[in-house]
């Protein structure tokens, strides 16, 4: 294991962005008939994570280590396959991302609310 997986911290968050990734994936499945509180919490984990992605994507850009960079490049990778463009700015990307789901957080909390 390289220095930069041996972190405490990376360690740690890595671990954090696993539970939250489970959580999302549970909610999903049941996600249209969950309560609009159930929704709006999903999409408030789901923002959580995102958010942890995109610092951990920065982690990994200012990082030298050779196993940083592999995994670097494999989240690049796995952002094309999910419809990025080559070469997009991965940044931009999360911030997109979480854009569209504070809509969607916008529009539980406006079921709840009515």
């Amino acid at each position: 294991m390289s220095d930069f997986f041996k972190n405490e911290m990376v360690r740690g968050d890595i671990q954090e962005m696993a539970e939250l990734q489970q959580y999302c994936m549970r909610a999903m499945m049941s996600f249209p008939v969950l309560s609009p509180e159930k929704q709006y919490e999903y999409f408030d984990v789901l923002m959580t994570l995102i958010e942890k992605q995109k610092i951990f994507y920065m982690r990994l850009t200012l990082s030298d280590d050779p196993e940083a960079q592999e995994m670097l490049k494999s989240m690049k990778d796995g952002a094309v396959l999910l419809g990025a463009e080559p070469g997009e700015n991965l940044l931009e990307m999360f911030s997109g991302l979480l854009e569209k789901v504070e809509k969607m957080r916008a529009e539980a909390q406006r079921r709840m609310d009515a």
